[in-house]
């Protein structure tokens, strides 16, 4: 497994930044793409895939059903398990923070297919929140890998957001994060809240197996 160090180091940072959007610019399938976070993610997450789709290597549902599919695979991460967060690789404090992350792999992302995985991921997400005086947040992130993404699809992702508070944020709070990637474009779209995962998405993409 490699750690969120070694990632970095195999980095060549050849990915540029752009606002909102991420030119990687390599070549690379779904497929490939899938298993790097998958990879990536295991080291400090509970990876869940879901055999029936990811397991054999193949995108899961038609484009019209997608919306409504289950997801590819579920990263879970929980302080009350955990001590460390992929991003931060740094010790949690005593207030429970948890993150869910759901991936799903698609041909063709249209807009009205990615408003449905958007809301079932927001909704999935915030519904293992347990508010209290030492919630800290509960957070849902979506990441989609596409082959290609629509003109509308991709400017809907950075409008899309969501976020909620518990008790005035005296229970805590979540909030949500959207990554789309379009592996024939070599590029990836990020909603505004998910900028700070520009870098992790970026190492994970170009660093060599």
């Amino acid at each position: 497994m490699m750690s969120p160090a070694d990632i970095k180091k195999k980095a060549d940072r050849g990915y540029k930044i752009r606002g909102q959007v991420l030119d990687y610019g390599l070549k690379l399938t779904t497929k490939e793409i899938f298993e790097k976070f998958m990879e990536s993610y295991s080291v400090y997450y509970n990876v869940i895939r879901n055999d029936s789709s990811s397991g054999n290597g193949s995108i899961s549902g038609t484009d019209a059903e997608s919306g409504s599919a289950d997801f590819d695979a579920e990263a879970v991460f929980d302080s009350k398990g955990e001590q460390y967060f992929l991003i931060k690789a740094a010790k949690v404090a005593e207030m429970n923070t948890a993150e869910y992350v759901y991936f799903k792999r698609i041909n063709k992302l249209k807009a009205e297919v990615l408003t449905g995985l958007d809301l079932k991921a927001w909704e999935a997400g915030i519904s293992h929140a347990v508010p209290s005086t030492k919630h800290k947040n509960t957070d849902a992130v979506l990441i989609v890998i596409a082959d290609s993404v629509d003109e509308d699809a991709r400017a809907l992702v950075k409008k899309l957001k969501h976020s909620k508070n518990y008790k005035f944020a005296l229970h805590g709070y979540s909030n949500y994060r959207l990554v789309v990637i379009e592996a024939s474009e070599g590029k990836a779209y990020f909603n505004r809240q998910a900028c700070i995962l520009m870098g992790l998405v970026g190492n994970i993409l170009v660093r060599k197996a």
